[in-house]
């Protein structure tokens, strides 16, 4: 699981420097610090990640509450504009948000399997 954490962490914090230094490139009309939220919420994760190599319970916990806040900061982006029918994926922050999303969703839920899995195994 330590390793999916610094996986997913990686990619989010890929997604966000992508995002904020190769604006023009997927499509963004100009540079924007927000394209940087996925590496802001990729760090903490790391840095979950990190401390989950001494202290495993404590780390994960702390990886998979950011990935938790990611998921919902992303739905909570996504939902109303597509409910809206405002979200245009031809522009480039939702692309980000999206990828965002599915980034920190599936760790979400690898994680909380895995410690439902581990709670089964002690007891």
């Amino acid at each position: 699981m330590k390793n999916l954490a610094f996986l997913c962490s990686a990619l989010l914090i890929i997604t966000g420097l992508v995002g904020y230094f190769a604006w023009e490139a997927i499509g963004a009309t100009k540079q924007s610090v927000t394209a940087m939220i996925p590496a802001f919420v990729g760090i903490p994760m790391l840095i979950g990640a990190i401390i989950a190599l001494k202290k495993n319970m404590l780390g994960m916990h702390i990886a998979v509450t950011f990935s938790l806040l990611g998921t919902l900061a992303g739905l909570g982006r996504l939902v109303p504009g597509l409910i809206k029918g405002t979200v245009n994926f031809a522009d480039a922050a939702p692309k980000l948000i999206l990828v965002m999303t599915v980034i920190c969703l599936f760790f979400t839920v690898m994680a909380v399997r895995s410690f439902i899995a581990a709670r089964r195994a002690r007891g």
